[in-house]
C-alpha cells in the first residue's frame, strides 16, 4: 500500500527489513482503514497526524521482539529473556481512537436538548388542590405559571 506512510518515514527510527516494512505497513494501514474509513476518502486533510499514529503503532510493533524465550547459561548462573507477547492488536484503543477523532467533524451535527421546564416553580392560588395536599393542581398554574383562576 504505502499510500499514508513509507518504508522511509521508519528508517530514521528503526532499521527494518524493506519487505518485513512493506508487509507491516499494508497490514498498519488496512487496520486504520478499518478503523477510520474517512481516511481513505480523496479530501482527508490531516495526513501528518495519521502518519504519526502508523509510525507509533508500526515501530512498536517491531520492538515486540521475536517471540523467543532465550537462555543463557555461565557455570552456576542462568538467565532467561522471553519476549514472547500475544498480539491482540495492532493498535492500542486511545490510537483507534485517535484515528476515529481524525474522522470527526467540528462540532456540527451533535446531539442537544431543549429544557421545556420553567426555571422557577409556579405560584398556586390559595385555594389550588395543591395547597390541600392534592396531587393535582386545580388553579390552572401549572399551565401558565401563574393561576388562572383563583386568588394567589
Amino acid at each position: 500500500m504505502g499510500d499514508f506512510i513509507t518504508e522511509e518515514d521508519l528508517t530514521p527510527f528503526a532499521s527494518i527489513d524493506p519487505d518485513r516494512a512493506e508487509a507491516m505497513i499494508a497490514d498498519a494501514e488496512a487496520l486504520a482503514v478499518e478503523a477510520a474509513p474517512c481516511i481513505a476518502e480523496a479530501g482527508f486533510t490531516k495526513q501528518a497526524a495519521l502518519k504519526a499514529i502508523l509510525r507509533g503503532a508500526i515501530l512498536r510493533w517491531n520492538d515486540s521482539g521475536t517471540g523467543a524465550v532465550t537462555t543463557q547459561t555461565a557455570g552456576p548462573y542462568a538467565q532467561t529473556f522471553d519476549t514472547r507477547q500475544t498480539r491482540r492488536s495492532l493498535f492500542w484503543p486511545s490510537e483507534i481512537e485517535q484515528l476515529q477523532n481524525l474522522c470527526a467533524t467540528s462540532g456540527a451535527g451533535k446531539a442537544f436538548s431543549v429544557d421545556t421546564v420553567p426555571l422557577c416553580g409556579s405560584v398556586h392560588a390559595d385555594t389550588c388542590s395543591l395547597t390541600f395536599g392534592a396531587l393535582y393542581c386545580s388553579c390552572g398554574a401549572d399551565l401558565a405559571g401563574v393561576p388562572l383562576w383563583g386568588d394567589v
